[in-house]
Protein backbone atom coordinates (compact mmCIF):
# COMPACT_ATOMS: atom_id res chain seq x y z
CA UNK A 1 0.00 0.00 0.00
CA UNK A 2 0.84 3.52 -0.77
CA UNK A 3 0.43 4.79 2.83
CA UNK A 4 2.55 2.32 4.72
CA UNK A 5 5.42 3.30 1.87
CA UNK A 6 4.09 7.36 2.53
CA UNK A 7 3.31 7.32 6.31
CA UNK A 8 2.02 11.56 5.06
CA UNK A 9 -0.54 10.11 2.96
CA UNK A 10 -3.71 8.86 4.48
CA UNK A 11 -6.23 6.27 3.22
CA UNK A 12 -10.15 7.91 2.18
CA UNK A 13 -12.18 5.09 4.42
CA UNK A 14 -15.01 6.15 1.93
CA UNK A 15 -12.83 4.59 -0.87
CA UNK A 16 -12.60 1.30 1.18
CA UNK A 17 -15.34 -1.32 1.67
CA UNK A 18 -15.60 -2.87 5.42
CA UNK A 19 -18.28 -5.58 4.14
CA UNK A 20 -15.90 -7.96 2.45
CA UNK A 21 -13.46 -8.20 5.58
CA UNK A 22 -16.11 -7.92 7.97
CA UNK A 23 -18.31 -10.75 5.95
CA UNK A 24 -15.45 -13.21 5.70
CA UNK A 25 -14.93 -12.83 9.60
CA UNK A 26 -18.34 -12.95 10.09
CA UNK A 27 -18.90 -16.08 8.19
CA UNK A 28 -16.01 -17.95 9.26
CA UNK A 29 -16.93 -17.18 13.07
CA UNK A 30 -20.83 -18.63 12.36
CA UNK A 31 -18.98 -21.87 11.04
CA UNK A 32 -16.79 -22.01 14.11
CA UNK A 33 -19.60 -21.78 16.25
CA UNK A 34 -21.78 -23.79 14.96
CA UNK A 35 -18.65 -26.42 15.39
CA UNK A 36 -18.40 -26.01 18.27
CA UNK A 37 -21.84 -26.43 19.08
CA UNK A 38 -21.90 -29.77 17.89
CA UNK A 39 -18.69 -30.67 19.92
CA UNK A 40 -20.66 -29.33 23.30
CA UNK A 41 -23.61 -30.94 21.94
CA UNK A 42 -22.52 -34.34 21.16
CA UNK A 43 -20.65 -34.65 24.73
CA UNK A 44 -23.43 -33.54 26.78
CA UNK A 45 -22.25 -30.45 28.42
CA UNK A 46 -24.87 -27.93 27.75
CA UNK A 47 -28.15 -28.73 29.57
CA UNK A 48 -30.98 -27.52 27.39
CA UNK A 49 -33.95 -27.47 30.06
CA UNK A 50 -32.45 -24.43 31.48
CA UNK A 51 -30.34 -25.51 34.56
CA UNK A 52 -27.38 -23.70 35.79
CA UNK A 53 -24.71 -26.00 34.66
CA UNK A 54 -21.13 -25.60 34.17
CA UNK A 55 -21.52 -26.84 30.54
CA UNK A 56 -23.89 -23.88 29.88
CA UNK A 57 -21.34 -21.45 31.00
CA UNK A 58 -18.53 -22.91 28.99
CA UNK A 59 -20.76 -23.04 25.78
CA UNK A 60 -21.29 -19.02 26.73
CA UNK A 61 -17.91 -18.29 27.28
CA UNK A 62 -16.47 -20.37 24.21
CA UNK A 63 -19.16 -18.65 22.29
CA UNK A 64 -18.32 -15.30 23.80
CA UNK A 65 -15.17 -15.75 22.88
CA UNK A 66 -14.91 -16.61 19.43
CA UNK A 67 -17.46 -13.76 18.91
CA UNK A 68 -14.88 -11.63 20.67
CA UNK A 69 -12.15 -12.75 18.57
CA UNK A 70 -13.66 -12.78 15.48
CA UNK A 71 -14.59 -8.86 15.46
CA UNK A 72 -11.11 -7.95 16.76
CA UNK A 73 -9.28 -9.71 14.15
CA UNK A 74 -11.89 -8.12 11.73
CA UNK A 75 -11.32 -4.87 13.18
CA UNK A 76 -7.22 -5.55 12.98
CA UNK A 77 -7.22 -6.57 9.49
CA UNK A 78 -9.13 -3.88 8.46
CA UNK A 79 -7.53 -1.22 10.07
CA UNK A 80 -3.79 -2.31 9.32
CA UNK A 81 -4.05 -3.91 5.80
CA UNK A 82 -6.72 -1.86 4.44
CA UNK A 83 -6.78 1.12 6.50
CA UNK A 84 -3.28 2.04 6.46
CA UNK A 85 -3.36 1.92 10.60
CA UNK A 86 -5.98 4.60 11.39
CA UNK A 87 -10.05 3.54 12.00
CA UNK A 88 -12.45 5.93 13.45
CA UNK A 89 -14.66 4.43 16.02
CA UNK A 90 -17.30 4.57 14.04
CA UNK A 91 -15.85 2.23 10.98
CA UNK A 92 -14.45 -0.24 13.97
CA UNK A 93 -18.40 -0.50 15.47
CA UNK A 94 -19.57 -0.74 11.78
CA UNK A 95 -16.91 -3.47 11.15
CA UNK A 96 -17.72 -5.50 14.24
CA UNK A 97 -21.34 -4.95 13.63
CA UNK A 98 -21.46 -6.69 10.30
CA UNK A 99 -19.54 -9.70 11.97
CA UNK A 100 -22.11 -9.55 14.20
CA UNK A 101 -24.67 -9.72 11.88
CA UNK A 102 -23.23 -12.63 10.14
CA UNK A 103 -22.72 -14.63 13.22
CA UNK A 104 -26.24 -13.52 14.18
CA UNK A 105 -27.44 -15.14 11.13
CA UNK A 106 -25.47 -18.15 10.91
CA UNK A 107 -26.79 -18.68 14.10
CA UNK A 108 -30.22 -18.62 13.13
CA UNK A 109 -30.02 -20.72 10.29
CA UNK A 110 -28.15 -23.13 12.11
CA UNK A 111 -30.46 -22.53 15.45
CA UNK A 112 -33.62 -23.57 12.77
CA UNK A 113 -31.99 -26.83 11.26
CA UNK A 114 -30.84 -28.07 14.79
CA UNK A 115 -34.51 -27.88 16.66
CA UNK A 116 -36.21 -28.54 13.31
CA UNK A 117 -34.26 -31.71 11.67
CA UNK A 118 -30.89 -32.82 14.43
CA UNK A 119 -32.71 -32.66 17.24
CA UNK A 120 -36.75 -32.44 16.75
CA UNK A 121 -37.65 -33.71 20.02
CA UNK A 122 -35.53 -31.28 22.21
CA UNK A 123 -38.23 -28.92 22.24
CA UNK A 124 -41.09 -31.17 23.64
CA UNK A 125 -38.45 -32.31 26.48
CA UNK A 126 -37.51 -28.68 27.02
CA UNK A 127 -41.15 -27.92 27.51
CA UNK A 128 -41.95 -30.65 29.40
CA UNK A 129 -38.86 -30.02 31.75
CA UNK A 130 -40.35 -26.49 32.55
CA UNK A 131 -43.78 -27.59 33.12
CA UNK A 132 -42.46 -30.09 35.77
CA UNK A 133 -40.89 -27.19 37.36
CA UNK A 134 -43.79 -24.94 37.68
CA UNK A 135 -45.69 -27.63 39.61
CA UNK A 136 -42.49 -28.99 41.95
CA UNK A 137 -40.72 -25.16 42.24
CA UNK A 138 -43.20 -22.51 41.51
CA UNK A 139 -46.13 -24.70 43.70
CA UNK A 140 -48.44 -24.43 40.81
CA UNK A 141 -51.04 -26.48 40.42
CA UNK A 142 -51.26 -28.54 37.40
CA UNK A 143 -53.91 -26.99 35.33
CA UNK A 144 -52.25 -23.69 35.82
CA UNK A 145 -48.52 -25.11 34.63
CA UNK A 146 -50.88 -26.86 31.55
CA UNK A 147 -52.24 -23.04 30.62
CA UNK A 148 -48.96 -21.22 31.77
CA UNK A 149 -47.34 -23.65 28.84
CA UNK A 150 -50.69 -23.11 26.46
CA UNK A 151 -49.21 -19.34 26.24
CA UNK A 152 -45.64 -20.56 25.48
CA UNK A 153 -46.17 -22.97 22.58
CA UNK A 154 -45.90 -19.77 20.53
CA UNK A 155 -42.43 -19.38 20.74
CA UNK A 156 -41.14 -22.78 21.32
CA UNK A 157 -40.68 -23.97 18.19
CA UNK A 158 -37.62 -23.71 16.02
CA UNK A 159 -38.37 -20.39 14.32
CA UNK A 160 -38.94 -18.73 16.68
CA UNK A 161 -35.66 -20.21 19.33
CA UNK A 162 -33.71 -19.31 16.30
CA UNK A 163 -35.38 -16.08 15.99
CA UNK A 164 -34.73 -15.26 19.72
CA UNK A 165 -30.91 -16.65 19.23
CA UNK A 166 -29.92 -14.53 16.44
CA UNK A 167 -31.76 -11.06 18.65
CA UNK A 168 -29.62 -12.42 21.55
CA UNK A 169 -26.32 -12.76 19.73
CA UNK A 170 -26.61 -9.75 17.66
CA UNK A 171 -27.14 -7.70 21.09
CA UNK A 172 -24.34 -9.43 22.59
CA UNK A 173 -22.21 -8.93 19.40
CA UNK A 174 -23.23 -5.15 19.28
CA UNK A 175 -22.13 -5.13 23.54
CA UNK A 176 -18.82 -6.47 22.11
CA UNK A 177 -18.19 -4.53 19.04
CA UNK A 178 -18.93 -1.36 20.84
CA UNK A 179 -16.22 -2.08 23.66
CA UNK A 180 -13.65 -3.24 20.95
CA UNK A 181 -14.38 -0.40 19.19
CA UNK A 182 -13.86 1.90 21.97
CA UNK A 183 -10.32 0.13 22.14
CA UNK A 184 -9.00 -0.14 18.81
CA UNK A 185 -10.11 3.11 17.57
CA UNK A 186 -6.72 4.80 15.93
CA UNK A 187 -7.57 8.67 14.39
CA UNK A 188 -5.47 9.75 11.90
Amino acid sequence: MSTLDNPNETIDPKEVSPWPTGSRHGLLAGLVLIIVGLIIHMTGMVDYTGQNSGGNWISNIATWGVMIAAIVLAVRQHKEQELGGFISFGRSFYVGFIVSLLIALTSAIWGYIFFAFVEPGLIDTMMEVSREQMIEHQGMSESDADQAMSYMTWMMNPAMLSVFAAVGSLIAGIIFSLIIGAIMKREA
